[in-house]
């Protein structure tokens, strides 16, 4: 059986030759832009770009770096003015309003995006920006990427090749399978995140209020359920189907889940995955898109943060989520079809987080009876399962996760450099 990390699986031939050219283009890309970093001297310049624009690991960096990178930060984004809107209200979120204008904004478009990418001293980006190239001369680049969860990193149709010295990761097990999955340089450093997490830690008590711009009760407990996506047409480079949607397999344990939640005043939320094209519809949970929770003045961290138990299955959300102490469950009804045509991290989802798991009715009971008892579920699997990870609750007032990423990029940097290439420490 063929293994959804050989490079040839479930891509047709049109595809197939698309990805080709593609690699081609890559590779030609990647070398320009290093002979530039070797003719061009470095500059004072710090470069983010986030996708989507609403890409918390993004946002949250560029305000570290305002605070702390003695040089321009730039953050580089499809449509400026909503980035510009949004980095004011991570900003806000944080406590950090006055470094928001520190920030530029810049379209991504722009002539001189391309340019700053080969001057930049540092670069940081969520899913690799104009191919990627390795750095060359006194410059590092930081892969942010956009979590580290249980999914291999990579897939059939699509063409990533990430040159960035570093990858931000919470956690060092499935971090080290994220920057092999994306085929990263040997000797990469993997480096505390993810930033997003500090907007998750943020959001609390004081903050509850705001769940009544999506219409819930910030008195109930809310349950966040944030699967990721089985069928999508818009990703990878020619779409993609992994697993059974759960449109179609109709999932007994989660309709448990909607009407046991109903019947003790909780209130179940789906959060869908931004290339999500499932149709939930006969499940008759409330469905939420990132549009509607940015049109209600929160972000998707903050709505986040403010869950009481969160339910998941192959996305990276969860082991974030874990930074919180509270309850977490999985619901993995397509666990081997998905690992099969997907691909999981080693150590494997079952190996690990079994203990965890919502099997059946008794589990959902079991999960629901606890959150009503503020209890956490399952909290001696739960401590198993972040042990083996390298990863636990975190102390809301303890060093941000921004922080401390640049602390380990600047010892970085001095390793290599003798310099922090301009990252200034932390004030405490």
């Amino acid at each position: 059986m063929s293994s959804p990390r050989d490079a040839g699986a479930r891509v047709s031939r049109s595809g197939a030759l698309r990805l080709g050219a593609l690699r081609v283009r890559g590779v030609l890309a990647r070398g320009l832009a290093r002979l530039a970093m070797r003719l061009v001297p470095p500059a004072p310049l710090a470069l983010v770009a986030g996708l989507p624009d609403a890409e918390e690991n993004s946002l949250v960096t560029a305000l570290a770096l305002a605070r702390r990178f003695r040089g321009r930060t730039v953050l580089v984004a499809r449509d400026p003015e909503l980035a510009r809107e949004l980095i004011g209200r991570t900003a806000r979120q944080l406590g950090q309003e006055s470094f928001a204008e520190r920030v530029e904004v810049r379209a991504k478009s722009h002539p001189r995006t391309p340019l700053d990418l080969v001057r930049a001293s540092w670069v940081f980006y969520t899913h690799g920006l104009f191919d990627s190239p390795r750095p060359a001369g006194r410059r590092l680049h930081v892969n942010l990427w956009h979590g580290t969860g249980p999914k291999w990193n990579a897939n059939a149709n699509q063409s990533v090749r990430i040159g960035a010295d570093a990858l931000a990761a919470f956690g060092p097990v499935w971090g080290a399978e994220v920057a092999r999955a994306l085929a990263m340089p040997s000797g990469s450093r993997l480096v505390t995140g993810n930033p997003r997490q500090d907007v998750m830690l943020a959001a609390d008590a004081s903050s509850r209020e705001r769940l009544a711009a999506l219409g819930l009760d910030p008195a109930r407990p809310v349950v966040l359920w944030m699967p990721t996506f089985r069928r999508s047409a818009s990703a990878g480079r020619v779409g993609l189907r992994e697993g059974e949607p759960f449109g179609e397999i109709l999932d007994p344990v989660l309709a448990v889940l909607v009407s046991a939640c109903a019947e003790r005043g909780m209130q179940l939320v789906l959060k869908t995955h931004r290339h999500d094209d499932d149709d939930y519809a006969a499940l008759g949970v409330r469905a939420l898109s990132t549009e509607e929770v940015l049109a209600a003045g929160l972000s998707l961290y903050e709505l986040v943060g403010l869950a009481d138990a969160l339910v998941s299955d192959y996305s990276s959300v969860w082991v974030d989520f874990l930074a919180t102490g509270r309850s977490v469950a999985l619901r993995c009804p397509d666990l081997e079809s998905y690992e099969r045509e997907r691909g999981l991290n080693r150590p494997g989802l079952r190996e690990l987080a079994s203990g965890i798991f919502l099997e059946s009715e008794a589990d959902v009971l079991e999960l629901l009876e606890d959150l009503g008892q503020g209890r956490t579920f399952r909290a001696i699997a739960l401590a198993q399962l972040c042990e083996a990870l390298g990863v636990g609750p975190l102390d809301p007032g303890g060093p941000s996760r921004a922080d401390v990423m640049l602390e380990e990029l600047a010892a970085l940097a001095r390793e290599r450099f003798g310099s922090t290439l301009g990252i200034s420490p932390r004030e405490d």
